[in-house]
């Protein structure tokens, strides 16, 4: 991704939830919650992934399109569970924070899903810019 989309997106997740922090927008605000919890991991991984491609990092995790979107799912979880984790221990220190079990199952759905989304664009996206077969990344792209 050009440098610009970097920024903008990180720069947009981070206002995204600190916003949401700062003014208590997560709850009142319909479908806010739902956005951060997509968007940020779907952010995570995209970056994290451009990072990896730029540094000339193996192939392994984001070889094939289905190896892209297990991992950045695999991914989502993992950040997605170790933020509800977060969010139980803000709620047994005071913070008002709606950490109810179903809410917590919906966030982490939402973080599996953001997270391979993010997986799926950065392959797709690096998978062109490189020129590589989007079924093989060892191969060049044949058209």
């Amino acid at each position: 991704m050009p440098r610009r989309w970097i920024i903008g997106l990180l720069v947009f997740c981070t206002i995204l939830n600190a916003s949401g922090f700062i003014w208590k927008l997560f709850e009142p605000v319909p479908l806010y919650d739902e956005i951060a919890h997509f968007v940020t991991p779907f952010v995570l991984v995209a970056v994290t992934a451009e990072i990896i491609y730029r540094f000339g990092g193996d192939d392994e995790f984001f070889d094939t399109p289905r190896h892209a979107l297990l991992t950045g799912a695999v991914i989502g979880l993992v950040g997605a569970t170790a933020w509800e984790g977060i969010e139980i221990l803000l709620s047994m220190m005071g913070v008002s924070i709606s950490n109810a079990f179903a809410d917590s199952i919906f966030d982490i759905f939402l973080g599996v899903l953001g997270g391979a989304a993010g997986a799926w664009a950065a392959d797709r996206y690096l998978d062109r810019l490189f020129k590589r077969s989007r079924t093989n990344a060892r191969r060049p792209r044949v058209r």
